[in-house]
């Protein structure tokens, strides 16, 4: 009897071990799954009692309805001979409503619709590769279009199309900020109408690829951007359109889609530009004629200057040299609107048409001035604001000639901004940034940034007149006059005359 008493227990407990072995680990999962369920519940419940998030959803929303209306999808056809004739599909994009009020002071509701989108888009259509334009709405309305003008430099173009009752876009009053969240809605692959949504993530870009004389002032986002979304709008949290989308970064890969580097136009220069196609088939931008350069840190500590803003040097006879702005002025608000970089001077000039009277505050010498400046017609007829050279010209490639010859390399045209910068008098010529060891040159004791002024007599005023009297010397001498600066003088040169032999 006392050894069932004892085993009794024993028997029971690993009786009861077995099944905890058995069952245990199901039970187990099974209390897992239900407390996991129970979170997700109420995970699920918070969500959908979150007001923010259903207020950014139903927002969200809103602005995909009130802005559909007015994006169109744009075709560009041609005649496919090979198939008997029949229009086919040639390319294409995005496009939006856009509405012209002629007069809105006097008569707000005389009205003309247009369908705003890229220069690019159409550009085939202006050159005959592409027979006709058409234009398509969410509703699936299609109509040929005709374009009113264009504009390459800024890569807009404004179409319009016979069709009434047409819903415009709402156009943003203030301009994009970095941070916002913001919509592209357009055509995608020809995913007509289609939307994504990113945040601003700059302002004021310009493309690197870019030609010199177009005016790029781009918004950076986020937002996919594909083909076929080019033309189509770029949008704020409550469906005004802040900007175009124009392009994408592709570093050098033609077939590259969305990368997360998005460009569009930005809505006041789409505004300005497309006003003036509609009124005049063409652009006409106010030139100013100033040579221009992006201030770094080391400028600003030798000029002394603190802030924003633009060093120019005025085209002599120029508007800008009329209205009395100098050599090494600093420009920094054009008609109120400051002006932080060379872009931003550009555009706030372009946006002026020549013979409009602006505004112009410069710094000078510790002092700030504001100059009255009448803008003229760009006398080059290519649209250019600012003539096509910078005050700090990079290195212009040595001629293989004499002057290798006697020791002299890399040379820099010797601008007055380049002076400015250096804190020198200006003196015509070029700039000499290199001396061979042991050469003539070295031995006649020339010095490295010293400006040549003159080659065997004939005058230097930069690379090009450099150049010529270079190829033009035959002699076994080659007679340079050299100036110097002084340290030991303020702004002042050391001038002489050397002949060396050539080697």
């Amino acid at each position: 009897m006392s050894r069932i008493r004892w085993y009794g227990p024993t028997l029971l407990l690993g009786a009861t071990l077995v099944l905890a072995m058995l069952v245990g680990p199901g039970m187990v999962r099974q209390i897992a799954r239900s407390y996991e369920q129970a979170r997700i519940a109420q995970v699920r419940q918070g969500l959908v009692d979150n007001p923010t998030l259903s207020t950014l959803s139903e927002a969200f929303k809103d602005v995909a309805e009130v802005v559909r209306p007015s994006v169109t999808s744009i075709s560009l056809q041609t005649r496919d001979r090979v198939a008997g004739g029949r229009l086919s599909w040639a390319g294409g994009g995005s496009g939006w409503v856009y509405r012209y009020y002629p007069d809105f002071e006097n008569d707000p509701n005389d009205y003309q619709d247009y369908i705003i989108t890229n220069h690019h888009v159409v550009e085939d259509a202006l050159t005959g590769r592409a027979e006709q334009v058409v234009v398509r709405f969410e509703d699936g309305g299609e109509y040929r279009a005709t374009i009113v003008g264009t504009d390459d430099k800024t890569d807009v173009a404004v179409l319009r199309i016979n069709r009434k009752g047409l819903i415009p876009a709402a156009l943003a009053a203030e301009p994009a900020e970095q941070g916002e969240i913001v919509f592209a809605v357009g055509s995608p692959f020809q995913f007509e109408f289609s939307m994504s949504q990113g945040i601003v993530s700059a302002t004021g870009r310009r493309l690197r690829d870019a030609r010199v004389n177009n005016y790029e002032n781009f918004i950076q986002t986020d937002a996919a951007i594909n083909p076929g979304n080019s033309g189509g709008p770029l949008t704020n949290v409550r469906g005004e359109v802040i900007g175009m989308n124009t392009a994408i970064a592709v570093e050098g890969n033609p077939a590259a889609t969305f990368s997360g580097l998005g460009f569009a136009i930005p809505i006041d220069q789409i505004v300005n530009v497309a006003d003036q196609l509609i009124e005049n088939g063409e652009v006409r931008r106010g030139y100013m004629g100033v040579y221009i350069n992006d201030i770094d840190f080391a400028t600003r500590r030798e000029l002394g200057f603190k802030g924003d803003g633009v060093l120019c040097e005025p085209v002599p006879g120029g508007p800008a040299d009329q209205a009395g702005i100098r050599l090494g002025d600093v420009i920094t608000h054009v008609d109120g609107k400051v002006v932080d970089t060379s872009e931003a001077l550009r555009i706030a000039v372009s946006s002026h048409p020549p013979g409009a009277e602006i505004p112009i505050r410069v710094w000078r010498d510790g002092r700030r001035l504001t100059l009255r400046m009448t803008l003229v017609e760009d006398p080059r007829e290519v649209g250019s604001l600012i003539a096509p050279r910078r005050l700090d010209n990079p290195f212009e490639p040595q001629p293989e000639s004499l002057a290798t010859r006697v020791g002299l390399g890399r040379f820099e045209s010797f601008t007055p901004g380049l002076a400015v910068r250096l804190g020198w008098a200006y003196t015509p010529g070029v700039l000499v940034r290199l001396i061979e060891d042991g050469s003539p040159a070295d031995r006649e004791r020339i010095q490295r940034m010293s400006v040549v002024t003159a080659v065997d007599g004939r005058p230097v005023n930069d690379f090009e007149s450099f150049a010529d009297a270079i190829d033009r010397a035959d002699g076994e001498t080659l007679r340079l006059t050299v100036k110097r600066w002084d340290p030991t003088r303020e702004g002042q040169y050391e001038q002489r005359e050397v002949e060396l032999p050539v080697r």
